[in-house]
């Protein structure tokens, strides 16, 4: 799947959830949204910096900055972690908020639009 299509499909269960994934539809879409900032951001280093593609996704984070600029890197830095925080389930915590994940969804559609321009 191409990163706007694993958006699309999160986008489809913050409108709509399926009935199967009645306690698990947040954690979800979390998941389908950080796998497309990831995918993106693999598309992205396979054009800018190919050696980065294969780097853990920190070291990515890290490097983001001398090729796409702060604000990007910013951008990508505190989905990704926001992301990575609301996908792993601990019972003392409740899952992330519908708007939390508007927020994430948002913030990674804006990533992906930058990453695939000629100079992000």
């Amino acid at each position: 799947m191409t990163p706007q299509q694993l958006l699309d499909e999160a986008a489809g269960l913050l409108v709509e959830p399926r009935p199967s994934m009645r306690r698990c539809w947040q954690r979800g879409c979390a998941c389908l949204t950080r796998l497309a900032l990831e995918k993106g951001l693999r598309r992205y280093w396979d054009r800018a910096a190919p050696t980065v593609a294969g780097c853990p996704m920190r070291h990515q984070l890290l490097a983001l900055p001398s090729f796409a600029g702060a604000p990007t890197a910013l951008l990508a830095r505190t989905a990704w972690h926001g992301l990575s925080r609301a996908m792993h389930h601990h019972t003392y915590e409740l899952a992330p908020t519908l708007a939390e994940l508007h927020s994430w969804h948002h913030d990674v559609g804006v990533l992906l639009e930058r990453l695939t321009q000629p100079n992000p």
